[in-house]
């Protein structure tokens, strides 16, 4: 009897439901290899594999067979259901028919029948229409999935938070997943505060039981990604172009934007939640030798006032590379820096610019509130009419009690949506107001404000005012200041204090 290999492949779900499923093509292959005398020696399936390339696993191991068979262990053929399962590339559906055909191996097909009789032109015409036919079908995928997104739909899967439904593919839809959207928009609200770090979203979400598809932490850049992706206040993005979709949205704009400016922030100064928080960490420099210091604890009875430990500011080059810069106390040089915040304030005429577009701001966001509470309002009294006309038909028995229950539910599901989205109103109101405070308290008097502050804005304050603190003896002997400051210093907007400011004999940067 005659040996032979079978080889399938099906690459999507809709190809299966339209007969080329692998199960079928396996049971035609079989009957067609049996009705012929052949014997399958081993079936190769690549399933969900597209046919425009070979580098396809199940094809590459039968063609490391076939090289690897002998004299007496042989293949008479291949049997293949169609060409376009095979192979949808001209070229290179003729170099392994030229392969097949110099080791005397036919190839082939349920559909087409014995490729390798008479000349190679008639296979390849029949490689040239599949390849024509997988080029056709993928520009009608690329266009159906553009149309897609002209009528307002993402193109690809929802991310996690939402869920797909509707129709197949192209069609599918997607909604708020009711476990996810609501721990993915507690993300958004947690990481906005300033108080979480990436690393620590990651436990929480662990904690909350979202996870990847293996069961494993999502990793710190899938979390990044979630963070910074717009898709979550209602935009959608498509080969460049980006625009308001229909998904119903998970957060307000004005989160999203909060969370990526913490984001940006978080990045420049690489704030992770650290065993050991030095609130000077990557500001101080060692004017002996350039360095930047480092921080640590030192762990002694004889700090037991302090807890039994004390920290320090050293220059990691110190009793190593003969730096005689000293360690210098943590408390006396966050003591130094509190002080040169102090002497810094603003101009009143900066001051007062400030609070006027603070009270323009505040306006326009109580105006935009209520104009969006309004709408809520109105749209929940809508809804509660239509409610209380549906349970009125129920009671007079016009109305199934099934139909009933499907529309009560869309109609309460509308109501806690609309309730939701009063809730964030007034939290971004709040939120506005929060922001307002703090931004009026910083121009006002920076010094109590960095005081007042937590320990994550103090880093903001600290990075918008100094690039680096040169350290000497134990003391600040020089500021380097960023270019904005240097220029509000030039217009008279930053004034500090002449006291500390270097004389003018030394080598201070002002």
């Amino acid at each position: 009897m005659k040996n032979c290999y079978i080889y399938l492949r099906v690459s999507t779900d809709e190809q299966a439901q339209q007969g080329f499923s692998i199960e079928n093509q396996k049971r035609a292959c079989a009957e067609y290899a049996q009705m012929r005398g052949y014997h399958t020696k081993q079936v190769f399936i690549d399933d969900g594999k597209s046919a425009r390339t070979t580098e396809r696993a199940a094809l590459q191991e039968m063609l490391l067979a076939i090289s690897k068979l002998g004299t007496t262990n042989t293949i008479e053929a291949i049997i293949i259901y169609k060409i376009d399962r095979f192979a949808r590339n001209v070229a290179d559906f003729s170099k392994l028919f030229m392969d097949f055909k110099s080791r005397n191996i036919k190839l082939i097909s349920v559909n087409e029948g014995d490729l390798t009789e008479g000349t190679s032109l008639i296979p390849n015409i029949f490689a040239s229409v599949a390849q024509w036919e997988s080029e056709v079908n993928s520009q009608r995928t690329r266009d159906a999935l553009m149309q897609k997104f002209r009528e307002g739909w993402q193109p690809t899967p929802p991310p996690i938070g939402y869920r797909s439904v509707g129709g197949d593919r192209e069609r599918k839809t997607c909604e708020p997943d009711p476990y996810e959207a609501p721990i993915i928009k507690q993300l958004f609200e947690m990481y906005a505060t300033g108080n979480y770090s990436i690393f620590e979203m990651q436990r929480w979400l662990v904690e909350q039981n979202i996870t990847s598809r293996t069961g494993t932490p999502l990793g710190h850049s899938v979390i990044d990604t979630i963070l910074n992706n717009p898709f979550y206040h209602g935009i959608i993005r498509w080969h460049g172009e980006s625009k308001k979709g229909l998904h119903q949205p998970i957060i307000t704009k004005e989160l999203f934007e909060t969370c990526k400016y913490v984001l940006a922030k978080n990045r420049d100064f690489l704030m992770r939640r650290r065993t050991h928080q030095f609130l000077l960490r990557g500001f101080i420099y060692c004017s002996e030798c350039g360095q930047r210091y480092t921080a640590e604890w030192h762990k002694h009875v004889k700090f037991k006032k302090r807890g039994g430990k004390i920290g320090y500011y050293h220059c990691p080059k110190l009793d190593r590379n003969g730096c005689p810069a000293p360690y210098i106390d943590v408390e006396e040089l966050e003591k130094q820096v509190q002080e040169t915040l102090n002497s810094i304030e603003f101009s009143q005429e900066f001051i007062d610019a400030v609070s006027q577009k603070a009270r323009d701001y505040l306006n326009n966001s109580r105006e935009r509130a209520a104009s969006d509470l309004q709408g809520c309002i109105n749209q929940k009294t809508a809804f509660e009419l239509k409610r209380n006309k549906l349970e009125d038909a129920l009671l007079e028995g016009t109305i199934e009690r099934d139909v009933f229950k499907r529309k009560h539910e869309e109609i309460q599901s509308q109501l806690n949506f609309i309730q939701e989205r009063m809730q964030d109103i007034e939290n971004r109101s709040r939120i506005d107001m929060d922001v307002l405070d703090e931004v009026l308290a910083f121009t006002r008097n920076v010094g109590k404000t960095y005081t007042d502050a937590p320990f994550f804005l103090k880093r903001h304050y600290l990075r918008f005012f100094f690039d680096r603190l040169m350290v000497k003896n134990k003391q600040i002997v020089e500021i380097n200041y960023p270019p904005i400051i240097a220029s509000l210093q030039a217009l008279r907007v930053v004034i500090i204090s002449e006291r500390m400011l270097p004389d003018e004999d030394s080598d201070l940067e002002p």
